[in-house]
């Protein structure tokens, strides 16, 4: 899995709570990246998903 929070804080939280849900998540490793050598194109969340 892969995903971006917006700080250690939420992603803590995030983290938590996927261990919590018992889905076979034993251990999780981190790696915060604080410049990528890639340039690469976003979309917002909410343009993926209309409603």
């Amino acid at each position: 899995m892969k995903f971006v929070a917006a700080g250690i804080g939420e992603y803590q939280a995030i983290m938590e709570r996927l261990t919590d849900m018992d889905i076979g998540i034993d251990k999780y490793f981190s790696f915060v990246v604080l410049k990528s050598p890639i340039v690469k194109a976003h979309m917002p969340l909410p343009s993926l998903f209309p409603m």
